[in-house]
This record gives structure tokens, sequence and C-alpha cells, in this order.
């Protein structure tokens, strides 16, 4: 079980809503306090959190990763399941999609976009598989992304990544009214939403 929080920031941080939050270095450190409350609820010891060789942060005592986007902040984390990533994407968010998807999306994504007349929301999915996959396996983004294939369809929200370099990953990508958001982790789970 993949247990799942989704919150906007501005309830965290009790900030206004801009609708275009850009954080700063204290406000991301409130999020990380943020973070550990929230894990060390479920723990009956205090929290031991260090960092591993590719800068992620890790506990023995669980598995977590957060995220967030301009407006919304997601935390993932469990007991059971070893390695679990999360990213969430506002669907308002500016970005060059074209740029980016002809850069980073393998062929099969970059043809299934094209095909569905370059849809925000399809695009918005794959890029957070990918980043959601790689935070799982703690790599981050330090592969060529185009070689790391989602398999992503609009219909189907869950699916398997296969990749020489990093295993099989396991994903559930959720459409949410203002953003997309993905866990992913190397087993399956089931979310549940706290």
């Amino acid at each position: 079980m993949i247990y799942l929080m989704y919150k906007k920031i501005t309830d965290i941080l009790c900030i206004e809503d801009t609708g275009n939050l850009r954080l700063n270095t204290q406000q991301r450190m409130q999020l990380q306090d943020y973070r550990n409350k929230q894990l060390q609820q479920q723990l009956t010891q205090p929290l031991k959190i260090e960092i591993n060789t590719f800068g992620k942060p890790i506990s023995s005592q669980m598995s977590f990763n957060h995220s967030h986007s301009q407006r919304y902040y997601a935390l993932a984390y469990s007991q059971s399941v070893l390695n679990v990533g999360v990213d969430i994407e506002d669907f308002s968010r500016n970005v060059r999609m074209k740029a980016l998807a002809e850069h980073c999306f393998h062929e099969e994504e970059l043809l299934m976009w094209k095909k569905l007349g370059e849809d925000r929301t399809f695009w918005f999915q794959v890029w957070t598989i990918k980043e959601a996959v790689l935070k799982a396996h703690s790599l981050g983004i330090r592969l060529n992304l185009k070689t790391l294939n989602t398999q992503a369809h609009p219909e189907n929200l869950e699916g398997i990544v296969d990749h020489e370099k990093i295993g099989r990953f396991y994903y559930q990508s959720l459409k949410l009214e203002e953003s997309m958001l993905t866990v992913a982790s190397d087993k399956k789970f089931e979310i549940q939403w706290i």
C-alpha cells in the first residue's frame, strides 16, 4: 500500500494563492519540514533521513517521495513498498511542450502525442510518469529520457515501464481537476488517499 496526500501549497505554507507560486528556499524548507512531520506521525521512533548517492532523501523506516507543482503538493509513502516516486504538474503550467516532447519523449510517446493533436493532458501524463519512475529508482533525471518508454495511453492511467538500465516500474497516473499526479514503484501497489 502506498499512502498519498495531495494538498494546496497555500494551505500548508499559509500564504496567498497568486496562481503561479515560485517557492523560495525558506518555503521549500518548510515543505520538507511538513513532509517530515507527516512521516513522523506514522512512526513510533524518531524519523531518520539520510541522503543517498543520487541526492535523494531516504529512510530505512519507510519509503517516501514528495513533489510540488506551482500550486499543489503531493506526498507518497509506504512501509511495505521499497521504492516510491511521485510527481505532480499543474495543467496550467506554461511549458514549451513541443520542444520538450521532441527532446525527452520516446518515439512512441511522441507519435501518440501528435496523434492526439498535441493534447496537454497526455503530455503531462507522460512527463509525470517519467519523473515518478526516475524518482522511485532514485536516479532522477540522469537518464536519456528518450530511452524511457512509458507506454502511456490516454485511456489507461496505469502501466509498466521496462528499461534495461533501471528495470521494471509500475505506475498509476491520476488526472485531477487541475493537475496530473503519478505515483510509481518497482512493485505493484494500491493507493490509499490520506
